[in-house]
């Protein structure tokens, strides 16, 4: 009696193992869809941090420059604008690289194996 419970068939069996696949099959796509945001979460971090980060040095630098030469708000603006240059240069080289991995991904996708 307790033997047929445990015995499992070769159709019960397959029963079985097509149920679970259809039940991971959505979940393993989903895992992929998470992975591309949490990719493009990271890259647009990425550029925001280096942005503000770039002006906020200018800043700092043109702050402490007007209050060692006594000059205002002249460094602090020069720099400031310095800085935010080097903020869109970042982000410029950041996209364009992020753009060429992007494509060589593709290239490498689309290239059939020899």
């Amino acid at each position: 009696m307790g033997d047929e419970r445990n015995r499992a068939s070769p159709d019960r069996l397959r029963e079985l193992d097509r149920r679970l696949k259809q039940a991971r099959g959505p979940e393993q796509k989903g895992d992929q869809g998470t992975q591309t945001r949490g990719a493009a979460l990271g890259l647009g971090l990425k550029i925001a941090v280096d942005l503000v980060c770039a002006i906020a040095v200018g800043v700092g630098m043109g702050y402490f420059l007007d209050w060692w030469l006594g000059t205002s708000p002249w460094f602090l603006l020069i720099m400031m604008l310095l800085g935010m240059g080097a903020g869109i240069l970042n982000v410029m080289k950041t996209a364009t690289a992020e753009e060429e991995r992007r494509q060589a991904e593709e290239r490498s996708r689309t290239t059939p194996d020899r």
